[in-house]
């Protein structure tokens, strides 16, 4: 569970019958100037829960997110 001061910013960024993929993202306290992103893939069962999770987590800062998402944005 994250801590109730967190700011979190949640984004589905692909949501199916069989599979969700969110994006979590935060400003961490220390070192200053980085965020937390999870990368969060859910397989659901068929009633649309969650059955298995992955979270894969990178702390960036704002440059490396923008370069991520301009990398992204070009495919």
């Amino acid at each position: 569970m994250k801590h109730s001061s967190l700011k979190v910013k949640n984004t589905v960024i692909k949501d199916g019958p069989a599979y969700r993929v969110r994006v979590e993202s935060w400003e961490v306290i220390n070192p200053p100037g980085f965020h937390n992103v999870d990368f969060i893939q859910e397989v659901l069962d068929k009633d649309g829960k969650v059955e298995f999770s992955s979270t894969y987590n990178f702390h960036m800062t704002k440059d490396e997110i923008k370069k991520l998402c301009e990398g992204l944005m070009s495919v």
